[in-house]
């Protein structure tokens, strides 16, 4: 059954192209009725940030204190501390994903209504231009995609900034040297994700219009399928749906392998930071410049 779109492949009719942040600004209404659960999200998170600084003080003053001095006896409330803030860390981390997925699945609800509201009250000749598949990828795929974005990755970046800052507080009151040595692989990892940032929006851009094509290919074919065997069509739409899925396939791929060396390229310049603060760290220790906790 040839659809709708022939054989042109389904693309969204083209609108004003916006920036991700113009996006972000205008669907980010859908936050305001549910605040205190966006903040009651970003609340756990740095709870549990928190208490993760804990473990470094502590096993610096178990090595520095307790082992170097041979005080054993302050070993076991030492441990209970430590033990505590494990407890509490990984507490506030499952309050956070309690109160995150209520939240996300009430946005997710009230963004669905209102594409579906507005997909009701568009006129006939709407749908005219536009395949089934391609409506759905939109009500279901999408919306998904957008949540990902203006939840998570806003409470994500939130974290991310805040242990960042709390970091290099915890590194500059310990060791001036040893924090920027750690800062020396920073340049080569804000480079790095420029480079991949610059490039995704193109990447995800073709996997989702190769992704709403098949899906609009899909539904006709669905749709239509009597007629397809009436006419002995099989063939034809096999081949037809073939290449979508093929268009599909390298979409995907292409992110993979975009992900493949941008991934490992940022933990290997992580690796890099962590053998110099130990090389340099270890030389400080030796000298006597510093304890080994």
């Amino acid at each position: 059954m040839v659809s709708r779109t022939g054989k042109k492949r389904v693309r969204e009719v083209e609108a004003t192209k916006r920036s991700t942040w113009e996006v972000i600004r205008r669907v980010s209404h859908y936050i305001k009725p549910y605040k205190w659960l966006a903040a009651g999200t970003i609340g756990c998170a740095v709870f549990s940030l928190s208490f993760a600084f804990v473990y470094p003080k502590l096993t610096s003053y178990i090595i520095d204190e307790v082992i170097t001095k041979q005080q054993l006896e302050q070993l076991p409330w030492v441990m209970g501390c430590l033990l505590g803030a494990f407890f509490l860390r990984e507490g506030f981390n499952s309050l956070r994903i309690l109160i995150n997925n209520y939240f996300e699945q009430h946005v997710i609800y009230d963004m669905r209504m209102d594409v579906y509201r507005r997909l009701q009250h568009l006129p006939v000749h709407y749908y005219d231009q536009r395949a089934s598949g391609d409506l759905m990828t939109r009500v279901i795929e999408d919306v998904n995609n957008v949540e990902r974005v203006l939840i998570d990755g806003t409470e994500q970046g939130t974290v991310a900034i805040l242990s960042i800052v709390g970091v290099l507080v915890f590194l500059f009151s310990m060791s001036p040297v040893l924090a920027w040595v750690a800062l020396i692989p920073v340049p080569f990892l804000i480079g790095g994700a420029l480079a991949y940032t610059l490039t995704a929006h193109r990447r995800y851009r073709r996997h989702r219009e190769a992704s709403s094509a098949m899906n609009a290919l899909l539904m006709d074919n669905l749709q239509g399928i009597r007629q397809i065997k009436a006419f002995c069509r099989q063939s034809h739409e096999d081949e037809r749906f073939a290449d979508r899925s093929e268009q599909l396939r390298q979409g995907s791929l292409g992110i993979m392998k975009a992900w493949a060396l941008y991934s490992p390229s940022m933990a290997l310049a992580t690796s890099m930071g962590t053998g110099l603060v130990l090389w340099i760290g270890g030389r400080l220790v030796i000298e006597g410049s510093m304890s080994v906790g």
